[in-house]
């Protein structure tokens, strides 16, 4: 496909769309893990195994996963949903737990992503941050709780700018520092602090 093939969105860009994973962006998907993976960050979150032997059998993988089919007790279904350029550039992965997480406490982070190393600060990661909040809304979710690993301002300053309100940590003896998060979906939807 062409350049000349490619939407625009209103504003005069390149279309993007938050689409769930399918085999025809088989080899997109691939390209943006190898970018990871030559950038030095590999790409821990999906069977990246299953998805270079077999990638129809690791999107039903994943469909699976969204529908909770052979998860182990304590794992959450998932939606994964990819950010497409123009209909054909994979620029990151975003995986939606539409399950309703309590703010504070136990439970599943509901939103974790990432954005390819060479689509960074170009406002693609806000941008599919912001596709995925319709879906919650939809769903009448009342907020979703995100988490930040270790110094990761940008992922932080997404977060903000989206709504979101740091959440006090009570354990904060984990090895690894990791920052919470809550955006509010609806009126009604901001959390009150433990007590």
């Amino acid at each position: 496909m062409t350049d000349s093939h490619a939407r625009l969105e209103p504003n005069g860009r390149e279309r993007l769309e938050l689409r769930r994973l399918e085999v025809g962006l088989g080899r997109e998907y691939l390209a943006m893990v190898d970018e990871f993976e030559s950038a030095g960050e590999g790409y821990p979150y999906n069977n990246i195994e299953l998805a270079r032997r077999d990638f129809a059998a690791f999107v039903r993988e994943l469909e699976d996963e969204e529908r909770g089919v052979g998860l182990p007790p304590g794992v959450f279904p998932q939606i994964t949903f990819v950010l497409v350029l123009a209909g054909r550039t994979v620029l990151g992965e975003i995986r939606f737990r539409p399950s309703v997480a309590p703010a504070h406490g136990p439970g599943p982070d509901n939103i974790g992503y990432n954005i390819r190393p060479t689509a960074r600060r170009k406002g693609f990661g806000g941008r599919q941050l912001a596709l995925v909040l319709d879906e919650a809304r939809a769903l009448g979710l009342p907020g979703v709780r995100l988490a930040v690993e270790g110094e990761n301002p940008a992922s932080a300053a997404i977060i903000l700018k989206h709504g979101g309100v740091l959440l006090p940590r009570p354990d904060d003896a984990q090895a690894v520092q990791v920052a919470l998060y809550w955006i509010a979906l609806r009126w009604g939807g901001v959390p009150i602090a433990p007590t």
